[in-house]
């Protein structure tokens, strides 16, 4: 069984590990910290980012582990589409270190470790939102030996299911995009897996790779003010359904988030020049 991912989707991917695997020790060595500096009762620097970020990744390990394990949980899930939109939590981490890094920067503390903390960040939002978004699919979907179920060789079961998602349009219309096209075929790598029944949730980790493309479209039509949107630069062979207002929402949502990161990247190295000048002017005026 075979599944094409595509280069972008790696990069998040791998962005998505390198990041956690620097942050979350390092929110949860403040956490501690903080605790034993309250014990001890000995003043220790409290960065609340940190301690946000470290409850944020609680919480996402919290719900993944009861996802996993409790079939109540996975009943939940498959019961309401409101679920669908809960897992922005997931992208709660990368996004309180980007506005760490914005805080740091009005304060003049960011560093170059800093700098690189926020680019995998950035780059881990898409594989963030995949990974609960094929969980939560995974328990609504049907299993594949039942009627309406998603073919075994399906990378991405949900899309036998149209309440979710469906065929992009440069899948139903590859002539109009053909930037896509190219991309398709020239920027992705086949992962093979082997066709195994011992492995436990092996779809789950088959369609990751596929809605990590599906959320990495969505953050480049915000972050590129919509010039991937625009010129049919598409990575996702699927698209959400838009008339389910459950993904619906979580795509607002999600891009709304994303705006709050174009908003801290590109307006604020603007905007302070001039806020410092016109701070200047009015003590000038004071004197």
């Amino acid at each position: 069984m075979t599944v094409d991912v595509s280069y972008f989707s790696l990069a998040s991917l791998i962005s998505l590990a390198l990041f956690l695997a620097i942050i979350a020790p390092r929110s949860l060595a403040h956490v501690v910290h903080l605790l034993w500096g309250l014990v001890a009762r000995k003043p220790v620097a409290v960065d609340r980012w940190l301690i946000g970020i470290a409850l944020a990744i609680l919480v996402c390990v919290g719900l993944g582990f009861v996802g996993f394990t409790n079939q109540r949980a996975r009943d939940l899930a498959g019961s309401s589409e409101a679920v669908a939109f809960s897992f922005l939590l997931f992208a709660t981490p990368a996004l309180l270190q980007v506005l760490r890094a914005f805080a740091h920067r009005r304060a003049r503390m960011l560093s170059m470790f800093s700098r690189v903390l926020v680019a995998l960040a950035i780059l881990s939002l898409p594989a963030s939102m995949a990974i609960p978004t094929a969980a939560v699919l995974q328990a609504t979907e049907p299993s594949a030996g039942q009627a309406g179920g998603a073919p075994a060789d399906n990378p991405a079961a949900a899309l036998a299911n149209s309440r979710f998602f469906t065929d992009s349009e440069n899948v139903n219309d590859p002539v109009d995009y053909p930037i896509a096209t190219f991309l398709a075929r020239n920027a992705s790598w086949p992962l093979t897996f082997p066709a195994s029944h011992r492995v436990k949730h092996q779809n789950f980790y088959r369609e990751i790779p596929v809605y990590t493309a599906f959320w990495l479209d969505q953050t480049t039509d915000v972050l590129s003010f919509e010039a991937t949107d625009v010129f049919g630069i598409l990575v996702s062979p699927i698209a959400h359904v838009r008339a389910n207002w459950a993904i619906s929402l979580a795509v607002l949502l999600y891009k709304t988030l994303c705006a709050v990161v174009l908003l801290a990247l590109t307006f604020d190295p603007l905007w302070s020049p001039l806020a410092e000048a016109l701070q200047k002017r009015l003590k000038r005026r004071g004197r």
